[in-house]
């Protein structure tokens, strides 16, 4: 029995796609950051708030989903210091060529109010937080 479950997962393994061009999930920007001295918890956490606005303002679905880390100690329990802050920033395939489709078509005047509300959230997560880790995930299931 033992064999036929390896089997079986083993086929699992080798069928499911591996280059992130053959996602068939959806697909999540993944930033992993601590915070810094004088930045808050709080400060970060208003940065992704400002940010889920910026998408939810031009009509995208796109979620920012932000978490927080906590560390194991030895015995397995978790510790009350907050480790790291965590963003996934999710959407659909769809939602993704949808909000390129949008970035590419604004007017000047647009892409101008769009880039200083851009550049508020990113100023807050910098004043907050210094990013460690970026990755592109691709999110088989949610």
């Amino acid at each position: 029995m033992r064999i036929l479950l390896l089997l079986v997962l083993s086929f699992y393994s080798f069928t499911a796609p591996t280059d992130f061009s053959e996602c068939k999930g959806k697909e999540a920007n993944y930033y992993v950051a601590k915070i810094t001295k004088g930045g808050s918890a709080a400060g970060w956490l208003q940065a992704s708030k400002m940010h889920q606005k910026f998408y939810k303002d031009r009509g995208s679905d796109i979620m920012v989903v932000p978490m927080m880390q906590y560390r194991r100690n030895s015995e397995g329990d978790v510790t009350d210091k907050l480790y790291r802050a965590t963003s996934m920033v999710v959407g659909s395939q769809e939602s993704w060529k949808k909000w390129r489709e949008l970035r590419a078509n604004l007017s000047d005047a647009e892409a101008a109010k769009a880039q200083k509300e851009y550049d508020a959230f990113t100023g807050l997560y910098n004043k907050n937080t210094e990013l460690t880790v970026q990755r592109k995930l691709c999110i088989l299931s949610w």
